[in-house]
Order: C-alpha cells, then sequence, then structure tokens
C-alpha cells in the first residue's frame, strides 16, 4: 500500500471519528460542519470502485461508534445463543447503514472528474449536488425497510436550540442540508488552495462564504424564531415516574411485586408535590398485562382514586376477526377499572417486538411472542386539558408519526419508552435528541417518562427545560404548555417529509446526469 493510500484511508476513518463525536456521548457539535472534509479530499482523484470502499469504511466507523450502544443488549439476556445473534445484527446494521455514505463519495468522485478545478458556479453546481445525493440517503435510509434514520446529521444539533428551528420547515433533513453544503464549501475552499499551491497561482473563489451563508440564514432565523415566541395555551402540570428497573430484573418474575411497589411509591410521592393534571409511566411498565393482572389492576385503581388520569405503558392484547392478537400500548385510566382510552404502538421494532421471517430468525430475538401492530394514531382528551398524542419507545425518532398525531388535534405530545436494554450508555441522551426535533417540527412540547432515562418536559423550541438523568430513580412533576388550537400549523406539520422528497428527486436526477456526463467525458 502506498503512502497515498494510506493517507485515503485515513481520511475516510477521519471522517467516522469527526461524525462520531458530534453526537451525544461525545457531544462535540461543531465538529460535524468539516467532518465530511477528509473524506472528500479522500476519494476526489481515485476510481469509482475506490470511492465506495473508502466510504463504507467511513461509515462503518461512524455507525460502529456512534450505534455502539446496540452490543448492550447481550447484557440483558442469558441466552448465548442471543448474544452472538445480537452482536452479528448489529454488524449486519452497521454495514448496512454504512452503504449509505457510497452515492455521496460517488458523487464527489465524478465531480473531482468532470470539474477539478471548477470555475466558481461548477463549484456551485457540486455544492448542490453533494447536497442534494448526502440528504436524499438519509431520507431513503430512514423509509427503506421499515426505516432506521436514527442519528442524521442535523440531530447532532439538538442542543444548539438557534441551529435547529429551522426543522419547522423542511423537519431534520433541513439541518442535515446546511452542515452539508458548509462541508462542501469548506472542502472545495480546501481543494482551491491545495491546487492553487500547486501551481503556485492561487485565485481567490468564495466557496467557503458561500458555506457560510445557509448557516448564518439558519441562526438568524432561529434567533428570530426564539426572540419572538409564539402564544402557548395555559400550562399542565404533569408528573412522570422514571422507576430506574434494569431490564434483567424486568425479566424476572420474582421482582413484579417490587417494581410494583416501587411504581407507587414514587407516584404518591408525585402526588402528594402538587396538583398534577396527568401522571405517567413509562413504556410497559408494569410486569404484565395491566387489564389482566389483578395486583396491577389494583395498583391503578388505588392510584387513580383522587381523580388523577393515570397513563400507563403495558403490553395489551385484542380479537381481530377472531385472533387474538398482542400490542405494546398506551392506556388511559381515570378511575374506572377500565381504560377510558388507549394507543397501540404503529411501528414495532423489528427482533424487539416482532420477528421477521419467524420460522428463520428467531434466534435472534428474546421475544417469545410477536407483537401486533396499531393501525391508528390516537389522540387523548382529558377534560379540562389539551388534547395530547402518544409516542411509544422509538416511534420519536419518526417525524412522520408525530406529525400524523398532530394533524389529528394533539397539542402536545408524550413519549413512553423504556431504554433499559442498552443502559448504561449514549443511546438514552441520543434518544432525547430525536425527540428534541419532533417538537420544533410541529411547535408542540413533549414530556417524556422513561424507565431509565432521559425523562424530560421539552418545550416546543426544543429546550430540555426539566430533566432526570438516566439511571436515577425518582419522578419529575413540571408545567407543560400546549399549542394554541387556534395556532397555524408549521410548514413541515402541513406538507410532511416534501423537502426530503423534493431533496431525494433532486439528488437521484443530478446524480443519474453525472453518470451520464462522466461517460461521455470518458470518451
Amino acid at each position: 500500500m502506498s503512502k497515498r493510500d494510506g493517507l485515503r484511508i485515513a481520511g475516510a476513518v477521519l471522517t467516522g471519528l469527526m461524525l462520531a463525536v458530534s453526537f451525544p456521548g461525545w457531544g462535540q457539535s461543531t465538529v460535524v460542519f468539516t467532518a465530511l472534509v477528509p473524506l472528500l479530499l479522500a476519494v476526489q482523484s481515485v476510481s469509482s470502485k475506490r470511492a465506495a470502499g473508502l466510504a463504507w469504511l467511513s461509515g462503518m466507523v461512524f455507525f460502529g461508534l456512534s450505534l455502539s450502544w446496540f452490543w448492550k443488549m447481550t447484557h440483558t439476556v442469558d441466552v448465548w445463543l442471543f448474544k452472538v445473534g445480537t452482536l452479528g445484527g448489529f454488524l449486519i446494521l452497521i454495514g448496512y447503514c454504512a452503504l449509505y455514505f457510497i452515492p455521496f463519495a460517488l458523487a464527489a468522485c465524478w465531480c473531482g472528474r468532470l470539474w477539478g478545478k471548477g470555475s466558481l458556479l461548477q463549484n456551485l453546481r457540486v455544492m448542490l449536488l453533494l447536497t442534494g445525493v448526502w440528504c436524499g440517503s438519509e431520507f431513503l435510509r430512514g423509509i427503506l425497510f421499515s426505516g432506521f434514520g436514527w442519528n442524521a446529521l442535523g440531530i447532532s444539533q439538538y442542543a444548539n436550540p438557534a441551529t435547529i428551528q429551522l426543522a419547522e420547515r423542511g423537519g431534520v433533513l433541513a439541518v442535515s442540508a446546511v452542515i452539508v453544503w458548509m462541508n462542501a464549501g469548506v472542502f472545495l475552499t480546501v481543494r482551491q488552495y491545495v491546487q492553487g499551491g500547486q501551481l503556485r497561482k492561487y485565485r481567490p473563489h468564495f466557496e467557503l462564504m458561500l458555506g457560510l451563508v445557509p448557516l448564518a440564514l439558519s441562526v438568524m432565523f432561529g434567533m428570530r424564531v426564539l426572540f419572538s415566541p409564539l402564544p402557548m395555551g395555559e400550562p399542565l402540570q404533569v408528573g412522570l415516574i422514571q422507576p430506574n428497573i434494569p431490564q434483567t430484573a424486568r425479566r424476572d418474575a420474582a421482582m413484579n411485586r417490587e417494581i410494583r411497589e416501587r411504581l407507587e411509591s414514587l407516584s404518591s410521592a408525585a402526588l402528594r408535590m402538587d396538583e398534577i393534571a396527568l401522571l405517567v409511566w413509562p413504556e410497559t411498565a408494569v410486569p404484565d398485562y395491566v387489564r389482566l393482572s389483578f395486583p396491577s389492576r389494583a395498583l391503578v385503581n388505588r392510584l387513580t382514586r383522587e381523580g388523577v388520569p393515570l397513563l400507563v405503558g403495558s403490553m395489551d392484547y385484542g380479537d381481530v376477526d377472531g385472533e387474538r392478537r398482542l400490542y405494546n400500548s398506551s392506556l388511559l385510566f381515570e378511575g374506572g377499572k377500565e381504560p377510558v382510552a388507549s394507543y397501540h404502538k404503529r411501528h414495532l421494532v423489528p427482533f424487539g417486538e416482532y420477528v421477521p421471517l419467524p420460522g428463520l430468525l428467531r434466534f435472534l430475538s428474546p421475544l417469545d411472542v410477536d407483537f401486533s401492530a396499531g393501525d391508528s394514531a390516537t389522540v387523548f382528551e382529558m377534560e379540562g386539558a389539551a388534547p395530547f398524542g402518544v409516542l411509544i419507545c422509538f416511534e420519536d425518532t419518526m417525524g412522520w408519526l408525530a406529525r400524523d398525531v398532530v394533524r389529528g388535534g394533539a397539542r402536545w405530545l408524550v413519549n413512553q419508552t423504556n431504554d433499559a436494554w442498552f443502559d448504561p450508555s449514549a443511546q438514552s441522551e441520543q434518544h432525547l435528541a430525536h425527540a428534541v426535533f419532533r417538537c420544533v417540527e410541529n411547535r408542540v412540547p413533549m414530556v417524556r417518562s422513561c424507565n431509565t432515562g432521559v425523562t424530560a418536559i421539552i418545550d416546543a423550541y426544543g429546550r430540555v427545560e426539566r430533566r432526570l438523568e438516566p439511571r436515577q430513580g425518582g419522578f419529575l412533576v413540571g408545567a407543560v404548555r400546549p399549542a394554541l388550537a387556534v395556532r397555524a400549523p408549521t410548514v413541515y406539520t402541513v406538507s410532511g417529509e416534501r423537502f426530503a422528497q423534493v431533496v431525494l428527486a433532486g439528488g437521484v436526477l443530478s446524480f443519474l446526469l453525472l453518470g451520464v456526463a462522466l461517460r461521455r467525458h470518458a470518451r
């Protein structure tokens, strides 16, 4: 291997490392604005095959580090076959996600062959093409094969309120587009400088300045939004329970009584704190089917006796066409023996809640049975309170699900989740980061009740107002201010993924045209 090849490999690895440290777990969010530059420099003058290989390597490093929490599941189940299956699943997942880096690298490689010493106009074309191809790939990753859009570039900015307000127009991919555009501007500036040095003649270009323009405009837009907030509805006091029950304990029937006692103790303490409009438990909080278990039903009846509604995360069941189906559900109790409303999770996690091809792949999952997906969003109504919608577990990582329930009339959101499968790890903070964008996209607040964290209250601008840290048992009581019913919806709420679809179409078309131009150039 030549020195030059070694430098190219180092560049690909460096991009993966820089991207990884930009996300929660490391939290160096500003690094992302130059993270793609080493990969772009590495692929600009290599063959298409070599460019694809370097891109895949870069993606493997990024996803291998940022999703390293995945293998934590091996700690929660003692079955060795599942441990092996989890490790294999992790390698398949990161290998698959890394494939989405390849179109971006190929586009950069082909642009380098066609416009290696490009004019300012040609370089602007390159910037636009690279942005479209990357964001189109991110969008595809979020929808293909049930979708896994985890850690899109824009997510890295979740803790920077001024930077992320653009998501109300185009979703998280609008923020990703700004990041890629900036990276493209830096790359072209570096390339122009290197070429000028080699020729002892450097002509100034303005790619870096043009790369900064969308970032500056997005920050200015964000500051304007933050300093002229929209009016919100009357505040509601909400109690959020974080029992901090290890996943191994949740699977031990001998621990059921202790789990119920912990839920009752924390709930009673929260109810004594303030006049609460709603008490929320996390996903599958009780270790059984609350509607079938006498001890769990008795616990719910005791807590709702005083008239405070309780939102319970629980396994549930139903009959469809004479067939018994099991659901991961959210049930609202208001003092009666039966829930007054329910929501069945619509987007299930493969191998976590159901097994594709169960006859062949059952060993990859700890489940003995498969859950069924719900078929509709539920808007929960409470007397004297704004209606709300529920997202269970990873559903808050998918913009279309939050948008769907907001369009149905929800004025605030509740996320119930159990991240104990991956505890302790950066997963809990990354999960919170995705929830932040659902609030900005639709201009509605969200409360999160998590088994192990991060339990939090997020306002309509994506700011985390209050939180409980991971692995901290306790409760959080605070106010949430729902959106006004008369307020106009955001562009994202109305149009959904239209921005992403347009970017995808433009990226695919540009990619194809670039391939045709390259073939003609080679003749």
